[in-house]
């Protein structure tokens, strides 16, 4: 009696459960719509679920394969293995007849015959969105099916090659691709030119270490506005830039001379140069650091990282003549701590005569001997970022706003707000302050 009792509580309680399963009523598009935020592996592992999620997951129009997981010996315990035959028997299950996003992974050379088969089966489903990241194959032989050069699907592209040519063998046609961000890929000036010739709405490209661009003309994509090149400082070539059309430069890592002919379009920039890019003569060093500022000189928003700002502090740059600027909203991302607040600043902060925001990004130095205790590190930050600000009131008439983000630093809210009120504004006493501590972000 006891067990029957018993078991007629058990079948209550799974009668309850699956009465109070609500989101196994919700409709499909709604469950696929979820299991979009989960990797593709555990959105097939939900058809162990129910008769009901046998085939929910078929039909996501986001997937994500990843072939980089090595069997045998290195395989992690109780990891399942994803081999070339699993993501194929996978392909063949899912039935989405349109796919928004497709993300592929593979690390590995063995999977290279697997890849356009891959590849033609998103392709095949009209997929907007595509990644695909080949890292480690660093090799040449590889070649991307025609296919792939022709789909007026595509909206947006991130290819990561590892330093393996991308040679197209006919024309493109990408006529519907807006963001195109290529990595890591052995490119030509003239392969690129082809690529670009075929995608005539991109109005973002990313290059991140394509070291053996030597001309980058962008004159006839006179539908790009955002332009970031990443370059190795060891690329053994400069680079020049010609971009009349691009409103945001972004140009991180990279190495000088970087020659910008034409942004005469220009209205947002973040530089950040490799410390040691500048090399030569002196006379060469102040003559491309003179040609970069001018080109900037009509830039409304600028970002200057802190190796840029040392560059500019350096001694045989110190006689350097600044333009001046008509930025109205300059970010510096710099260090502060003694004797290194870069002389630089100074002299840009005074030929920014219509500068209305500044937003200082600072770290400071955790590392500083004889700052031990947290009192004495506080003060000293404290008076680095006293020494800061109030140079900033020196340079600035026009200042409407800052906004100061520290990292890293001791100094909190209160004691900010109880430093900024002993400083001498020079009749800047309408400067809006906003203070940002992003010790715990």
């Amino acid at each position: 009696m006891i067990r029957r009792n018993r078991k007629d509580g058990h079948r209550k309680i799974k009668r309850a459960v699956e009465e109070e399963d609500s989101i196994s009523s919700l409709p499909d598009v709604i469950l696929q719509h979820i299991l979009c935020f989960i990797p593709t592996k555990f959105a097939i592992r939900t058809s162990l679920l129910s008769k009901r999620w046998r085939h929910v997951w078929c039909d996501i129009p986001r997937i994500s394969l990843d072939a980089d997981i090595c069997p045998g010996r290195c395989q992690p315990l109780g990891r399942p293995k994803t081999t070339a035959d699993s993501i194929n028997e996978t392909l063949t299950r899912y039935t989405a007849p349109k796919t928004k996003d497709f993300y592929l992974k593979s690390t590995m050379k063995k999977n290279i015959p697997h890849i356009n088969t891959w590849i033609k089966g998103a392709m095949s489903r009209n997929v907007e969105n595509l990644s695909l990241n080949f890292f480690k194959f660093k090799t040449s032989k590889y070649t991307f099916p025609d296919s792939f050069y022709t789909d007026s699907f595509l909206k947006e592209l991130k290819v990561s090659i590892f330093y393996t040519d991308m040679i197209p063998r006919g024309s493109v046609s990408w006529t519907s691709l807006k963001k195109f961000s290529l990595s890591y890929c052995r490119l030509s000036d003239e392969s690129l030119a082809t690529i670009l010739s075929g995608c005539p709405v991109l109005q973002s490209l990313t290059l991140y270490f394509c070291n053996e661009l030597r001309v980058l003309d962008l004159s006839n994509s006179s539908s790009l506005r955002t332009l970031r090149v990443d370059r190795n400082y060891s690329a053994p070539t400069p680079m020049q830039i010609v971009a009349p059309h691009i409103h945001c430069l972004k140009l991180m890592n990279s190495q000088l001379p970087c020659t910008l002919v034409d942004v005469s379009s220009l209205a947002e920039a973040k530089l950040d140069f490799w410390y040691g890019s500048l090399h030569g003569t002196e006379a060469d060093s102040v003559r491309k650091m003179q040609e970069l500022l001018e080109k900037l000189h009509n830039v409304e928003k600028l970002t200057l990282g802190e190796n840029f700002l040392q560059i500019l502090s350096l001694p045989k740059l110190r006689g350097l003549p600044f333009p001046v600027f008509n930025v109205q909203a300059l970010k510096l991302e710099t260090f502060l701590f003694e004797y290194v607040i870069p002389p630089g600043i100074e002299r840009l902060l005074q030929n920014s005569h219509y500068l209305k925001r500044l937003t200082l990004h600072a770290r400071t130095c955790k590392n500083e001997v004889g700052f031990r205790w947290s009192n004495s590190r506080r003060d000293a930050e404290s008076k680095h970022v006293a020494t800061f600000i109030e140079l900033m009131f020196k340079s600035i008439k026009t200042l409407e706003k800052m906004v100061v983000r520290l990292k890293d630093c001791y100094l909190e809210a209160r004691g900010f707000k109880e430093m900024v009120q002993t400083l001498p504004h020079n009749n800047n006493d309408n400067v809006s302050i906003v203070f940002s501590d992003t010790r715990y972000k």
